[in-house]
């Protein structure tokens, strides 16, 4: 599979385009009037607590108030067994300054979602400060490599009483790498904890890394052939952030390449995608077709065998659709940063060998998605619900605005004459 990064610098946005096989599977827009504070850590300070639902306010020192779920207000494991969880109140009060990181930006009218259980990614590793255990990407399978990840881990100077979880990136990946990543991180926690014990008021004390340095470190690997970029500033800023990321392994050739503007959207068709990826209706190549639409925390989306009528096997028609559609729809959710709630209404089909056929492209699909998913298996009529992890709003919602006339509900009423 050939895999491909396209950077579109506009002066008012980024847009930044995973491919693979030269087509569109992911589509990130940077904007910096809406810039991004996921993983950014504060010193903030609590201002209200809400013992009804177990939450708190915190001030971020940012204007309005971030809001702390009573299941995150805590940092290191969770309690486990019977053991009942202590109250939020026993942990937090009001006036208290705490670290707390983002988990979401704002949606709509709800502020940031936080957490007191901070993490730090790297290229290969994650850091976790308040926990003790190694945890491995269930997607490394081989018992080899997890425990030679493990032991290489265990073995780390300077680690102790600190947690990891092991990226599936770090597959086959040198032990001198493994430990340069952990150095690293290491690195950046004292100087947090440091920031931790001196600040009093709210700060922020941890910036993330910019849109473009986070899919360099997810994504880019010696497998990609091509990092196009129509701006010569921001390929000299790839270009020196991907030797940052490991000079010794990755840089056995040059990738990195300029293209005109106008050149570069029409490459791949990412022009074409883009727009594709704000339309209601979404075809298929079979003949069938997606219908997507997009609510504040759900997502419904309908499948029909439209044109794909050619066939006189009625089910075989529907099965080709479904499957069409189920990898139609993974494309869609990555590519549009659809999140929440996706309740899925595929064709109904007869034998549950089609259904099964149908979830396991799915499941395959979300495994090789870098947003935490779930799927649940066809409901009794026929519905398939997926949760996505959802950081911050959806394409639509950052390249469109509600509609001054149907308010966002799509239909406007008749006028009738007397």
């Amino acid at each position: 599979m050939s895999k491909q990064i396209s950077f579109s610098v506009r002066h008012d946005h980024t847009l930044i385009g995973l491919f693979e096989d030269e087509r569109l599977v992911e589509l990130i827009l940077d904007r910096p009037d809406q810039e991004s504070s996921v993983g950014n850590i504060y010193i903030g300070k609590v201002t209200k607590i809400l013992e009804n639902i177990q939450s708190a306010f915190v001030d971020l020192g940012i204007g309005k108030d971030g809001f702390l779920p009573g299941d995150d207000a805590f940092a290191g494991n969770r309690p486990r067994g019977r053991t009942r969880k202590p109250s939020l109140q026993s942990r937090l009060k009001s006036g208290q300054t705490i670290a707390v990181q983002v988990q979401k930006d704002e949606i709509a009218d709800k502020g940031k979602k936080l957490s007191m259980d901070l993490s730090l990614p790297g290229r290969y590793l994650v850091l976790m400060p308040y926990h003790k255990k190694i945890n491995i990407s269930k997607r490394i399978v081989s018992k080899e490599e997890r425990k030679r990840l493990e032991d290489i881990l265990t073995g780390l100077k300077n680690s102790e009483d600190l947690g990891w979880i092991v990226r599936t990136s770090s597959e086959g990946v040198t032990k001198k790498e493994l430990e340069r990543d952990a150095r690293d991180l290491l690195t950046k926690w004292k100087a947090i904890t440091r920031e931790i014990e001196k600040c009093k008021k709210p700060t922020l004390i941890h910036t993330e890394l910019t849109p473009i340095e986070q899919v360099l470190r997810d994504h880019y690997s010696k497998d990609f052939n091509a990092i196009l970029v129509d701006n010569l500033r921001v390929k000299q800023h790839i270009d020196r952030f991907i030797r940052s990321l490991s000079p010794m392994r990755l840089l056995q050739k040059k990738v990195t390449e300029y293209l005109e503007p106008d050149r570069l959207m029409e490459r791949f068709g990412f022009r074409r995608e883009l727009q594709k990826a704000l339309d209601r209706r979404v075809w298929l190549k079979c003949g069938g077709y997606l219908i997507i639409e997009e609510a504040e925390t759900l997502t419904a989306i309908d499948v029909n065998t439209g044109k794909n009528v050619k066939s006189g096997d009625q089910q075989k028609t529907i099965r080709q659709t479904n499957i069409e559609a189920a990898e139609e729809i993974i494309r869609q959710l990555r590519v549009r940063g659809i999140g929440g709630i996706i309740v899925i209404d595929f064709i109904d089909m007869k034998t549950k060998k089609d259904n099964s056929q149908v979830m396991q492209i799915l499941e395959k699909g979300l495994s090789a998605d870098k947003a935490a998913s779930d799927v649940t298996t066809f409901s009794e009529i026929g519905l398939v619900q997926i949760t996505r992890q959802r950081t911050g709003e959806s394409l639509a919602q950052l390249l469109s605005e509600e509609c001054p006339h149907c308010h966002g509900s799509g239909r406007i009423l008749t006028h009738h004459s007397d």
